[in-house]
């Protein structure tokens, strides 16, 4: 059985890749999400404050999952409290 912590984290990792398909042009299907190479600059960051709305969370456990998921799921970016993911890994 799923916990509801299970659950929450599984729809966030899902709502962002979603989110970072469609700020990246859309048009990638399942594990297919990142940027093609070469895309560089034109990488568009995801912000928290998209997340959080997307999903109906606060922004505190947003950011958490963020701090977690850094380096293992997502590259995250920080400026102050704000994060951002900035690509798929």
């Amino acid at each position: 059985m799923t916990s509801d912590t299970e659950a929450t984290t599984d729809d966030l990792h899902n709502t962002i890749r979603e989110l970072w398909q469609r700020a990246q042009g859309g048009g990638a299907t399942g594990d297919d999400l990142a940027p093609p190479s070469g895309f560089g600059q034109s990488v568009t960051a995801i912000p928290d404050t998209d997340i959080a709305e997307a999903t109906g969370l606060g922004l505190d456990p947003v950011r958490e999952y963020l701090d977690n998921a850094d380096g293992t799921l997502f590259v995250v970016g920080r400026s102050g409290d704000t994060r951002t993911v900035q690509g798929l890994l």
